[in-house]
């Protein structure tokens, strides 16, 4: 009974107490975009993002606090993982700039990873706790780990997948492109050797 009771406490902590949320979005060239986000007080987060499409896939990363005091900042990064505690509860602000660029629309992926207290957390503040308690709640941080890693190589898929969509297109345009010339060519050949041969006859 028991090891059911903590079966169902792990189920809990795995999807229930993992605040996640994950998507993508344009940042215009010379615009700044902010995704918020409420933390608690004293509670892990992960923010991971990645550049998928745009210019050379980089934009400057801030990080802020609910008092706008910076936590964090990256200029021209394509992707990272940043893993932090909050000092205080409130709304967080997760920034993405692409000032630098004057032209150029940045896709951005972005996911946030709030942790929460569980019910084996709970427990272990009360106490000393069991050995198979102690390796659920490893087991339940590794769990939340690995989701976390299949969301990155998600994004890195995503990136992979636009890089390679836009080689094709280019390569596609550039032998469209050699077509035209070779006909082009083709063509004013013909016809210059056409007048070359008619000056000779009527010579």
């Amino acid at each position: 009974m028991k090891i059911t009771i903590l079966a169902i406490l792990l189920i809990l902590s795995i999807y229930q107490f993992e605040n996640v949320q994950s998507f993508s979005f344009k940042v215009s060239a010379k615009v700044e975009e902010c995704i918020y986000e409420e933390i608690g007080m004293d509670v892990s987060f992960t923010a991971m993002f990645q550049v998928t499409q745009g210019g050379f896939n980089d934009i400057d990363v801030t990080i802020l606090s609910p008092d706008k005091r910076v936590i964090y900042q990256g200029q021209r990064e394509t992707e990272g993982t940043k893993t932090l505690r909050s000092s205080q509860a409130g709304l967080y602000s997760f920034c993405f700039s692409n000032k630098m660029s004057s032209l150029t629309d940045k896709m951005v992926s972005f996911l946030v990873s709030v942790g929460e207290s569980s019910p084996l957390r709970e427990v272990a503040k009360k106490g000393d706790i069991s050995p198979i308690e102690r390796s659920i709640m490893i087991l339940s941080d590794g769990v939340n780990a690995v989701k976390n890693e299949q969301t990155y190589f998600k994004l890195r898929e995503i990136e992979h997948r636009n890089t390679a969509e836009s080689t094709n297109s280019r390569v596609l345009w550039w032998s469209i492109f050699e077509a035209f010339v070779l006909v082009t060519m083709s063509i004013w050949q013909i016809y210059y050797l056409r007048r070359f041969f008619e000056v000779k006859r009527a010579v």
